[in-house]
């Protein structure tokens, strides 16, 4: 039976429920390593977020993206890898493409896109590549990162990537032999996931036991994605540790500033209506949401017209969960707000927003 072969019940392809575990606390983990989170969540805002901090920056920061997803990814795909691949490779014992195109089976159903072979040189000396194409890709930089990673994984030594678009939807990534900078040689932090129970239990498929709400997205193997059938956005399954780590490198190379950047990246985003209010009916239904994505346990939400709190345990992409909240709370009320949050050393998130004092007068006025 194929790894794609959807649950006759809730469609999901088995190979969603064989790889991941969600736990009852709000987190997925990788069956292979469940030191290793994973989350499944909308991928649409990952480009216009890089974007958006780009241009609030002011400089390019391109190719530290690049860096840091080539890095995470790299060491994802030596899960699935024995230690001594690249050797293996070398001696002709293993097929580079054939390695790769398990992985490239792997992507379908998480929901980044579809990858295809198009071309290689293999003679182990600066001359190599290997090209393929992207169509649909959830995150044109996150998929070119990949593609690099992968290759690295594989053959065992440094490479970059170039990638431009040769269709509407569709790009050709090449990856090739590239020493990198001293700046991009450093060992990337991995956060290694240490599970606490949580006391929350989301309903299951009776019949292959994934999470019961995964049926509210539907699996277009042929094109690689997925959408959620209630919100028409786009999901994918992804590692926290592909994101987080990018931000972390950012406040490292470009100063304090970053983190707070981050935030009016994702709420300016997120005010634009991508997100809304009124997607869930109850806290309850926006703690199984959270849950479902792998994005931590949501412990507290009080919303008032002036304003939010909020705590999440064991949260992951806590910038990006921030900016999300603010940008939707705007958007909702049409007024501006501050935020602070603090993220303790365990994962534990707490934010408050606060409506400018101009609109709680207003309120105030007029007898809300």
């Amino acid at each position: 039976m194929s790894i794609l072969q959807p649950c006759e019940e809730c469609g999901v392809p088995r190979v969603v429920k064989n790889e991941y575990i969600w736990l009852d606390n709000g987190d997925i983990v990788h069956r292979r390593d469940q030191r290793d989170r994973i989350i499944f969540c909308e991928c649409e805002n990952l480009d216009p977020l890089f974007l958006g901090i780009e241009r609030i920056y002011g400089s390019p920061i391109e190719h530290i993206i690049l860096d840091c997803i080539r890095r995470t990814y790299r060491s994802y795909c030596k899960l699935f890898l024995p230690g001594d691949v690249s050797e293996l490779v070398r001696k002709g014992q293993l097929d580079a493409k054939t390695l790769d195109d398990g992985f490239v089976e792997l992507a379908i159903p998480m929901g980044i896109g579809r990858f295809a072979f198009m071309d290689m040189r293999l003679k182990w000396d600066e001359k190599d590549f290997y090209t393929v194409t992207i169509s649909e890709p959830n995150s044109l930089l996150m998929c070119a990162a990949c593609h690099c990673g992968a290759m690295e994984a594989i053959l065992g030594y440094d490479q970059w990537v170039d990638y431009f678009q040769v269709e509407p939807g569709i790009y050709k990534l090449t990856a090739f032999p590239s020493s990198h900078p001293r700046e991009l040689k450093g060992k990337m932090r991995w956060e290694r996931y240490s599970h606490s129970k949580g006391g929350l239990e989301l309903m299951r498929c009776s019949t292959c036991g994934a999470p019961a709400a995964l049926s509210e997205n539907r699996w277009y193997l042929d094109r690689g994605i997925i959408v959620n059938g209630v919100t028409q956005r786009r999901m994918a399954v992804m590692g926290p540790n592909q994101i987080d780590p990018i931000f972390r490198e950012l406040e490292l190379r470009l100063g304090d500033d970053i983190p707070r950047i981050v935030v009016e990246a994702q709420r300016r985003f997120a005010a634009s209506g991508f997100y809304t209010m009124s997607e869930y009916g109850s806290v309850e239904e926006f703690r199984a949401a959270l849950a479902m994505r792998g994005l931590g346990n949501l412990k507290e939400l009080t919303i008032k017209k002036s304003g939010v709190r909020m705590r999440i345990d064991n949260a992951v992409l806590h910038l990006m969960i921030v900016g999300m909240m603010q940008g939707v709370f705007d958007a909702a009320l049409q007024t501006d707000s501050t935020i602070e949050w603090e993220s303790s050393p365990g994962g534990n998130l707490e934010l408050e927003i606060k409506a400018a004092k101009r609109m709680v007068s207003l309120y105030r006025d007029i007898g809300i």
